[in-house]
């Protein structure tokens, strides 16, 4: 089976990456494509409720659902970086493992979408960080960001780790994690940071995602919203392309 892989780092944590890989995994399914999700770290877990987790709400956008181990490899209780939350309960995180685990699911889908935890210099082993792990996947990566002041900084910075390591960027995709601030001057600011990303950056830019409330309170009905908005559509059909471009 071809496969295109595509990470999903965030120029922070709290961005929504597990969102935008919801609302794109539905969109690439929408278009037709078998779309298998990994997110190799979630920290904490209450592994006693596990529906109230990301993996478990990731899962679940695929038919069948697959074993909660198969799309998070490492999940711990503490909500600590995961080089952090593995050490409070003594293992340590196996890049050997994720690998292999990869090369399991491009046998088993044409599109796979890995999102990472926190951003591209979150620690994962005592000499390695999220960067060298998408280092050594040799995949493209996606940048989720907000549009908040600080906006343009973050991705820029983001982009520029990612082309030092040699690795591709498909682009940036701009989402409103929360409700926006209806001052005149805080909208101005929103709209000149989304400017700035697009004239600097040289990838695409997708975006922005409006906040959609529905996620905080009814979560798969507001990701089938969002994976109907028409950029992450667009996102969808730059993605698809430029896997084919790629081969």
């Amino acid at each position: 089976m071809t496969n295109q892989s595509i990470f999903i780092t965030g120029t922070d944590t709290g961005v929504g990456k597990t969102t935008m890989t919801a609302a794109l995994t539905l969109a690439l399914q929408e278009q037709g494509h078998a779309v298998g999700i990994l997110k190799p770290f979630e920290t904490g877990v209450n592994v006693e409720h596990l529906e109230h987790s990301d993996t478990e709400r990731l899962r679940h956008l695929l038919s069948p659902p697959p074993a909660f181990d198969k799309v998070c490899m490492y999940a711990f209780p503490q909500p600590l970086a995961p080089l952090a939350a593995a050490r409070e309960v003594g293992t340590t995180i196996n890049f050997s493992r994720i690998h292999s685990q990869i090369h399991t699911l491009t046998q088993q889908y044409a599109f796979l979408l890995i999102e990472g935890a926190g951003g591209l210099f979150t620690p994962i082993t005592p000499r390695h960080t999220m960067r060298d792990l998408i280092a050594l996947l040799k995949i493209p990566c996606l940048i989720v960001g907000h549009t908040d002041l600080g906006s343009v900084n973050h991705c820029l910075l983001t982009m520029e780790a990612l082309q030092h390591a040699g690795i591709p960027v498909s682009g940036i995709v701009l989402n409103e994690s929360r409700s926006q601030n209806p001052n005149p001057f805080a909208h101005k600011q929103r709209e000149s940071s989304v400017q700035l990303i697009r004239e600097w950056s040289l990838a695409p830019v997708f975006g922005p995602i409006g906040f959609t409330q529905t996620v905080e309170t009814r979560w798969r009905e507001g990701v089938n919203t969002l994976s109907e908005d028409s950029e992450i559509q667009r996102l969808a059909t730059h993605l698809t392309e430029s896997g084919k471009d790629s081969r």
